[in-house]
């Protein structure tokens, strides 16, 4: 009798050395994950930046219009500071069930569930954002509100939690076509 009790005693051991051992993905209301945290740009998994800019957004530098070039130089700076210095261009991403705030750095954008804001753009226009669950992604967008401008980013938390896929979209007048990155993050927290 003694040894049958044994393997019903190790059930719940097994159980919590298992579940220690699986990381969960922290959710936030309504079931939905939580993006909360600090994350690390990963070259390796994300899209090659510089090919991907370069057929977009041209050449560094242009004779054209001041604003035009206002554009293409953030759009450089943004991306390729990704790639060429990630430990020092975290992402940062602070979730709530009312705002959904992220950024780079020192820049950070706040978007509110379930209404449009205003903000400003790289060329001083205004934009008009917003952010909503699309499943259990998270989707923000920025559109000028003159002109066919937007940025466009959805946000997919992978299995586990520890790692971001980030799909970014943007067009705007100054580019020779639309451009679509995939960029990949680690947590750095938790």
């Amino acid at each position: 009798m003694p040894s049958c009790a044994r393997p019903s005693s190790l059930v719940p051991v097994l159980a919590l050395v298992l579940a220690s051992l699986v990381p969960a993905i922290a959710v936030a209301g309504e079931g939905k994950p939580d993006f909360s945290g600090t994350w690390t740009f990963v070259q390796k998994r994300s899209d090659d930046l510089s090919q991907k800019i370069a057929e977009s957004v041209g050449p560094a530098s242009t004779v054209g219009s001041r604003k035009s070039e206002q554009v293409r130089l953030w759009i450089r700076s943004w991306l390729e500071g990704l790639s060429e210095d990630p430990q020092n261009h975290v992402l940062t991403i602070v979730q709530t069930p009312a705002e959904f705030k992220s950024g780079v750095g020192d820049e950070a954008n706040i978007y509110y569930f379930g209404r449009e804001a205003t903000s400003q753009g790289p060329d001083g226009g205004n934009l008009k954002v917003t952010v909503a669950w699309q499943g259990s992604q998270i989707v923000t967008e920025e559109r000028q509100a003159k002109g066919k401008g937007r940025i466009r980013a959805v946000y997919t938390l992978q299995p586990g939690g520890r790692a971001l896929q980030v799909e970014w979209h943007l067009e705007h007048d100054s580019m020779k076509q639309p451009l679509e990155v995939r960029l990949a993050f680690d947590r750095t927290d938790r």
